[in-house]
């Protein structure tokens, strides 16, 4: 083979990777912040799972900022109506988000793993179905059932201050 072929081919094989990967950070991005409307999130959603499961195969690690994206996948699967799916991506998503060694200080002293909290925040976006997110605060409540007391807490408090 020329030099000038080999080179070709090495380029033309940088380029498709290099595109797959950017369109699956694009997709994650999407996914984890939520677009402007629902079905274009869920259609981020999905190309990002797709993504990250080939990047997963040829050894990418997961990590606890993913939680966001679970709860994403898991907000996309329940709208689809894989119910089971999506319980399971919020389970992901819990198991994960703890694993965060960074912690926040909520005002009531509990100490929160930053991804869990983000998690948190991604499941109150406003296309987020409310069945969706009881499925989510049913995994919290058997899982972590102090943090729920936690966050309830909190949510008063806030509520509180604003009314003051």
């Amino acid at each position: 083979m020329h030099k000038g072929v080999v080179i070709s081919l090495f380029a033309v094989g940088f380029m498709v990777f290099w595109s797959f990967g950017m369109a699956t950070g694009l997709a994650s991005g999407g996914c984890r912040k939520g677009l402007t409307q629902p079905d274009r999130t869920d259609r981020a959603c999905r190309i990002s799972r797709f993504g990250l499961m080939g990047f997963r195969k040829i050894g990418q690690p997961q990590k606890p900022g993913d939680a966001e994206l679970y709860i994403g996948y898991a907000v996309e699967r329940f709208r689809a109506g894989a119910i089971e799916q999506a319980n399971s991506d919020f389970e992901t998503a819990y198991e994960w988000g703890r694993k965060s060694r960074h912690k926040l200080t909520l005002n009531s002293g509990y100490k929160i793993p930053e991804a869990l909290f983000a998690a948190i925040l991604r499941v109150h976006h406003d296309h987020v179905p409310v069945k969706a997110r009881a499925i989510w605060y049913a995994i919290l409540k058997k899982e972590a059932p102090d943090l729920v007391e936690a966050l309830k807490t909190e949510f008063a408090d806030r509520q509180a201050e604003g009314e003051t």
